[in-house]
């Protein structure tokens, strides 16, 4: 196993997409947190909210997080993909023959990286907020630190799903489409369906909301897509050619 997990290692970092792909999506998370914060206080200056209202920064940096995993998909699905559309999946399955260990390795880096860079987007975009924000900052109603370990879950755990998603589909395009649409676009669907979606888990999870169940739950919901397409991938690599 650990041999397969360094031979993963070296081939993700051997290139330099995955870690634009990661610093994309800091940025980006980071300057729709802003963007959000901003939004609010000139929502102030125009009349759209009394003068005295008052925005936590934890409620820009859950939909800032969502966003930036559209670009946070693309470094997940790298981990994998890009084998199948060179062939070069053939002589990883010929060096190491257990495919399960394979993806297995795949997918612990996937979810070291998410966890580190969901960290990296927690505490710049709570910063990004709450400076923008100013005076009109409200306190938080949880420990900022919890705010940074839920974006970081949120990460690590998507990461493995759309590993997932990348053996079930093995086409770039498609476990593109198919993870954004998981984690991004079921947020269109009415609540009381996307709450048993990943993206509406997720959105549950990590605004810290208890609306239709307590928000740990919403990690439970996405921990759950994640762990079905992890199992379905597991038997489909074993049941058909690279």
């Amino acid at each position: 196993m650990m041999r397969a997990l360094w031979a993963e290692w070296g081939k993700t970092w051997s290139v330099r997409a995955p870690l634009l792909c990661l610093l994309g999506t800091v940025t980006l998370a980071v300057i729709t947190a802003a963007a959000l914060a901003n939004d609010f206080v000139r929502g102030i200056g125009a009349g759209e909210f009394p003068s005295d209202a008052v925005m936590t920064a934890a409620s820009a940096v859950g939909p800032a997080a969502q966003f930036g995993l559209l670009i946070f998909i693309g470094f997940a699905m790298m981990l994998i993909t890009p084998e199948y559309a060179t062939g070069s999946i053939q002589p990883t399955f010929q060096a190491e023959p257990r495919r399960g260990v394979v993806l297995a390795g795949k997918a612990i880096i996937g979810l070291v990286a998410g966890a580190l860079s969901g960290a990296a987007v927690g505490v710049m975009a709570l910063t990004a907020s709450d400076f923008a924000l100013q005076e009109h900052a409200a306190a938080a109603s949880e420990n900022p630190a919890v705010t940074v370990l839920r974006v970081s879950g949120l990460f690590a755990v998507a990461a493995v799903l759309v590993v997932a998603l990348g053996a079930i589909v093995r086409s770039s395009a498609g476990t593109l489409a198919c993870g954004a649409v998981l984690l991004v676009g079921t947020l269109a669907l009415p609540p009381e369906l996307s709450i048993w979606t990943p993206g509406g888990g997720a959105g549950e999870f990590i605004e810290a909301r208890s609306d239709y169940y307590p928000s740990i739950l919403g990690l439970a919901v996405l921990t759950a897509w994640a762990a079905t397409a992890y199992l379905a991938a597991v038997w489909l690599l074993r049941r058909r050619d690279a």
